[in-house]
């Protein structure tokens, strides 16, 4: 069964901006996606379609995506660039719908934008 997996990020405001995009790159090299339908994610999320293999349940999809995710930021501090993780958020997802939400461009007028 085919699931989708999304990974929320965030890191130490101290983190230089080149081991922010090193991370994102580390990500989308191991199948993580950056883009929905051709549109970029906010900053700091990805997602990937993943399938449980026999006997794994989405509680497994979860540690899987939790220790990718570290690895990666390892493989940003082998680089030599100071990195670290504060916190992440992993949703296992089997049903349902998702994507980006369409967001409004603001009206000229700030009155008509409440």
């Amino acid at each position: 069964m085919a699931f989708i997996a999304t990974l929320v990020y965030e890191l130490d405001p101290a983190t230089p901006a080149e081991a922010q995009k090193l991370l994102r790159a580390e990500l989308v090299g191991r199948r993580y996606n950056d883009r929905y339908e051709g549109k970029r994610l906010p900053a700091n999320a990805v997602w990937i379609r993943r399938t449980a293999g026999e006997g794994e349940t989405v509680d497994d999809l979860k540690v899987r995506c939790g220790e990718e995710l570290g690895a990666a930021v390892a493989a940003v501090a082998r680089a030599g660039l100071a990195i670290r993780l504060v916190r992440a958020w992993v949703q296992v997802t089997g049903a349902g719908t998702y994507g980006l939400v369409e967001v409004p461009e603001p009206r000229k007028d700030p009155e008509e934008n409440v």
